[in-house]
């Protein structure tokens, strides 16, 4: 034990010397889930057709309400393995990792049921929208569930990987599992005539490979972690429970408020329209997902810093990074609020790009994607509860208020858009980040200057350029549009190295370069 410890005191236990290496492979592997993303649609579009593309698209709303037995356990307990591993706390960590493996354990087996009990039930409720297509929605929703049944096994897996801030082997694995679930889903889409169905069941293949491997990883890498069900007790799972249900309150209203809209979809319009809604809403989620590579290892790297009894720099991280969120946010966003159209029809064909209606997901995900370090940093210090109790009741109050006005029929996908972007700037744009400041003894005010104005300014240069890309577009004039939008991109990468990235990384880039600077 002591050798263990005397280990450990020579290495950064924060995770922040790893942090810079942890993003890059974290993107680098989103990039691999974002060429997954792009393809399967397209192809089961053109393979199958839209609707069957649209009962896809409502087997993972199913899904996404399944996920929510689990209570937010998954990877979110990483908190305690990265506080007690920076306190040397070996005994405790077993503890609080082998209660989370008997929660896990509990929750899969819960949710393999109520897969079972949703492919009876879906009949009953959704047979009428649905139609011919029904048997193919139970089928989807039952290999769909069984997925998530088998990732929730894993998720105590996840949690110490993440809590020893191994990202890079956690994403890695996650983009291995993207890679052989699309061979697999393209090889029984093509191969079969299973359809979506295949997919499904090529999808849970794919899950029990990696989740697998996982956990050898773990036996590999988290040297202090044993594995004995013994070390479990009531007290540890009641906290684990506990932590965990803060978490996936703070993670729920826009779950269920997405998956709400689409169910509201299928039925007022029908599947085709949701698989038309899905597409602008998978560009700016996959715009989320690169933000929450970074913004998850947050929590982990706070709880470490509170460990070690450093509060100024739980501050500075807070401030930090979100600029670096919104410097991210803003061009990324920027391009689908201008050009979004234009990638939607490249991507699915003229019928889903709907200008509207991606400007108002761009413009409307900006503040609560930027500002998602707020309930990371929260979740870091275990001061996540009150906030995401009231974030719940205000965002599903603003629905339900909205809903009441508009009602359910005659909707426009440019309706459900705004139902959606609404409540969420409200709650997570401006409550949320507020009540961080107040939490952290922050100046608001100043957090807006330095996070927020400060990266607005910088890229307005890239902003206007692109405005002048797109008019030059609608006017057939390709070369003038593609060299402006290479210059903005040329000129936001050298305002952003001289004004964000830090001025050691500077130097040590120029010295590698033989520059004097």
């Amino acid at each position: 034990m002591t050798q263990n410890i005397d280990k450990n005191k020579k290495v950064d236990l924060t995770g922040q010397d790893r942090f810079t290496w942890n993003l890059m492979v974290s993107w680098a592997s989103q990039l691999v889930l974002v060429f997954s993303g792009f393809i399967m649609p397209r192809l089961v579009d053109e393979k199958v057709g839209q609707v069957a593309l649209g009962i896809w698209d409502f087997g993972w709303s199913f899904v996404s309400y399944l996920a929510l037995l689990g209570f937010g356990m998954g990877a979110c307990f990483n908190r305690y393995i990265a506080k007690h591993r920076s306190a040397s706390d070996f005994v405790k960590l077993n503890e609080v990792a082998n209660s989370a493996v008997f929660v896990q354990l509990v929750v899969s087996s819960v949710v393999t049921l109520c897969t079972i009990l949703f492919y009876f039930l879906l009949p009953v409720f959704f047979s009428e929208s649905l139609k011919e297509n029904t048997e193919m929605a139970q089928w989807v929703v039952l290999f769909l569930g069984f997925s998530l049944s088998v990732g929730m096994a894993a998720g105590s897996a996840k949690g110490l990987l993440t809590g020893y801030h191994r990202w890079d082997i956690h994403n890695s694995l996650h983009a291995g599992d993207s890679l052989f679930s699309l061979a697999l889903m393209v090889a029984l889409l093509f191969l079969t005539d299973l359809g979506v169905i295949g997919m499904a069941i090529g999808y849970l293949i794919s899950t029990i490979v990696f989740e697998t491997i996982r956990f050898i990883f773990v036996g590999r890498l988290c040297k202090e972690f044993q594995f004995d069900l013994k070390m479990a007790n009531w007290a540890t799972c009641q906290e684990m429970l506990i932590f965990s249900i803060k978490s996936m309150l703070s993670n729920l209203p826009p779950i269920i408020l997405l998956q709400s809209i689409s169910l509201i979809l299928v039925s007022a319009i029908g599947p085709a329209a949701l698989a038309v809604f899905a597409r602008p809403m998978a560009l700016t989620r996959q715009i989320k997902m690169f933000m929450n590579k970074f913004t998850l290892m947050l929590t982990p790297t706070t709880g470490s810093m509170q460990g070690a009894g450093d509060n100024k720099a739980i501050q500075t991280l807070f401030v930090n990074t979100t600029k670096l969120s919104f410097a991210f946010a803003l061009p990324s966003l920027g391009f689908l609020f201008i050009y979004g159209d234009v990638v939607l029809q490249y991507w699915m064909g003229n019928d889903y790009a709907l200008w509207p209606l991606m400007m108002i997901l761009a413009l409307g995900r900006l503040l609560p994607m930027a500002q998602d370090t707020s309930i990371r940093i929260l979740i870091g210090l275990n001061q996540h509860g009150k906030i995401s109790i009231f974030a719940l009741i205000a965002v599903f109050v603003i629905f339900v208020i909205s809903i009441l006005f508009l009602g359910v029929n005659n909707w426009e996908l440019t309706t459900a858009a705004l139902l959606f972007v609404v409540p969420m700037n409200i709650v997570y744009g401006f409550i949320v980040p507020i009540y961080t400041c107040r939490q952290l003894k922050l100046s608001w005010l100043g957090y807006v200057q330095s996070s927020f104005i400060k990266p607005l300014f910088y890229i307005m240069p890239f902003l206007g350029l692109l405005a002048w890309s797109r008019h030059a577009y609608e006017l057939n004039d390709s070369v003038t549009a593609i060299a402006t939008l290479v210059s903005a991109g040329i000129v936001t990468i050298i305002i952003y190295f001289v004004y964000l990235v830090p001025v050691k990384i500077q130097q040590k880039l120029f010295r590698r370069l033989k520059i004097s600077s």
